[in-house]
């Protein structure tokens, strides 16, 4: 019975591999639980206000990085964005930014350093500037 102790070991580290990889991250969880609305892609109703809906997503995964400037909230999932606020005369919705080229490239620097691209898109040297550090 010696000799199986090590296969077992294998047998839970890959166990654990496959119950991680199977949960969801916070973009399909929006996807699998919020309703779709027919104005937009990507775009859901919000379930509560903007702080009741940053909660429950958060609560889900949380963000690498998250701020709110006015009334909206931020939130980076690695290269994914997910923003939660108003929209027009609705008080909230959440808006889906998948694989965003926006945060990549930089487009949401004006939320600070945890919203820039992680390394700089073309750099000839030297530093980024300490962009996207979590």
């Amino acid at each position: 019975m010696v000799g199986y102790r090590p296969v077992r070991g294998v047998v839970a580290v890959l166990l654990g591999l496959v119950l991680v990889a199977a949960g969801t991250n916070a973009v399909r969880y929006v996807r699998d639980n919020y309703t779709p609305t027919a104005q937009s892609a990507n775009t859901y109703d919000c379930r509560g206000s903007v702080d009741e809906t940053v909660a429950d997503i958060s609560d889900h995964e949380r963000p690498d990085a998250s701020s709110r400037q006015g009334d909206t909230e931020y939130m980076r999932y690695d290269k994914d964005m997910i923003i939660v606020g108003p929209s027009g005369s609705l008080p909230c919705r959440v808006q889906l930014d998948e694989n965003s080229r926006t945060l990549r490239s930089g487009g949401f620097l004006f939320l600070g350093g945890a919203f820039g691209p992680r390394s700089p898109a073309s750099s000839s040297g030297g530093s980024s500037g300490g962009f996207g550090a979590k």
